[in-house]
């Protein structure tokens, strides 16, 4: 059942990946560098409003999905990124009146009140979202995921073909569709599940999942901040061109992330519905090995096409863009293992582990962002990526092999393991096969 769920996940994945890459395309070839480094901004702002509410309507929603009542954590996050959302429009205005220059470089002019806006929406789909991963309900979210990225896709088309609009603003009403629509399915799927409307004690589970939440979220917080912080820092030394053509860069190698998302999104849902720590260990182990090859293969393939075909497939503002694949190829590939290391940590309940570990990745991305970024631009902020990845999963290695004990041995692939990676690919091209 666990590798069902991961083969149904990651044909969700794939398909959003192939969608991130059309959508990546019509970027790059409709809007441009410049246009690219708005949207890149938009979507960073937003992101940084979505870790605030998820400090009480995260991925911390998984884990307590099982051990409360819906009704009460509905109330709970919902309170919370509303509160989020109304704190961000009171401090984006007191910044815009002491440091309107400041204020300009982060918030992208005329886009204020459509990143507030969005960054609720969002919040209101991810509660769902995480609530039917934490009911084990994944075939579920899959098919709003997928019905979600597919709007997403098809609005954005026809904003450039059929409107005309060939600026950010046919991006933004893409996520103000698909996200509502998202959001839409997803509370009908919670609310058909719910049996009592009961709201007593939920001050309870506010304190539970603040306990949670806090250490959780906040090396979650710590993990978004090393990917993204140089996007800040770019913007600042470089402008709002080479941003878009890191952007390119960055969107391209993180489809690949898609892999260890799905695996460890089921990882995550398995483990945090079990008590069994021998299991969560072996489980993840093995999920690993599975994620790091999958990972290596699709990284090559990006590695060994041409740079001439990124020129005409991007244009020729973004022929950089391999360069910038090859720099953050080391960091890619630690980012696997770092987010099968993270899921096990949280589902075991140690979610510190990843606090710390993001901690040290954060400090290294401090210090060489401001080392590399305003002397080698996009370059050197991929350099600062791939440095502050290895930081982090090396030191969640060294904590998984004191906490586990686990020998050097388990983590190099054998014979079994060569037999469940050909067995799921053939499963993957015929899904109609019985497991």
């Amino acid at each position: 059942m666990i590798f069902k769920n991961i083969l149904h996940t990651a044909g969700t994945r794939i398909l959003n990946a192939v969608f991130n890459l059309a959508v990546l395309l019509l970027i790059t070839n409709f809007i441009g560098s410049k246009g690219f480094g708005i949207i890149s901004l938009i979507v960073l702002d937003i992101t940084v409003i979505q870790l605030f509410m998820g400090l009480l309507a995260g991925g911390s929603l998984i884990y307590f999905a099982s051990r409360h009542k819906t009704v009460k954590l509905l109330l709970v996050s919902y309170l919370w990124i509303s509160f989020v959302t109304l704190a961000f429009a009171c401090i984006g205005w007191l910044f815009l009146m002491l440091f309107p220059s400041f204020f300009g470089d982060v918030v992208p002019k005329g886009f204020e009140l459509d990143i507030l806006l969005l960054g609720l929406l969002n919040g209101f789909m991810q509660i769902h979202y995480n609530l039917l991963i934490g009911q084990k309900r994944i075939p579920v979210y899959n098919l709003i995921f997928s019905i979600q990225i597919t709007l997403f896709l098809i609005i954005f088309v026809l904003e450039l073909l059929l409107n005309k609009e060939n600026g950010p603003e046919a991006y933004v009403m893409a996520m103000y569709i698909s996200w509502g629509i998202g959001s839409i399915l997803g509370l009908f799927q919670i609310i058909k599940k719910i049996k009592a409307f009961s709201l007593q004690g939920w001050k309870i589970v506010l304190g539970e999942i603040g306990r949670y939440g806090l250490p959780t979220q906040s090396a979650v917080m710590l993990h978004i901040g090393n990917k993204r912080l140089s996007f800040y820092f770019i913007r600042i030394f470089a402008g709002l061109s080479p941003l878009g053509i890191y952007s390119a860069g960055v969107q391209l190698t993180e489809g690949l992330r898609l892999i260890g998302q799905s695996i460890s999104l089921v990882q995550y849902s398995a483990i945090s519905n079990s008590h069994d720590k021998e299991y969560a260990r072996i489980l993840s182990i093995k999920l690993m090995k599975f994620t790091l090859l999958l990972t290596f293969l699709a990284l090559l393939i990006l590695l060994v096409i041409p740079q001439n075909i990124y020129q005409l497939a991007f244009s020729q503002d973004f022929g950089v863009v391999k360069t910038i694949v090859w720099v953050l190829s080391p960091g890619v590939m630690a980012l696997a293992a770092n987010t099968i290391f993270s899921h096990y940590f949280s589902g075991v309940g140690k979610p510190a582990v990843n606090l710390r570990a993001n901690v040290i990745g954060f400090i290294f991305t401090l210090l060489f962002a401001f080392l590399l970024i305003p002397p080698y631009g996009y370059i050197g902020a991929a350099a600062t990526a791939s440095l502050n990845y290895l930081a982090s999963v090396i030191y969640q290695y060294i904590v998984f092999q004191r906490q586990t004990h686990t020998r050097l041995h388990e983590w190099i692939p054998c014979r079994g393991d060569v037999k469940l990676f050909v067995e799921t690919i053939r499963q993957m091209r015929h899904p109609e096969t019985p497991n």
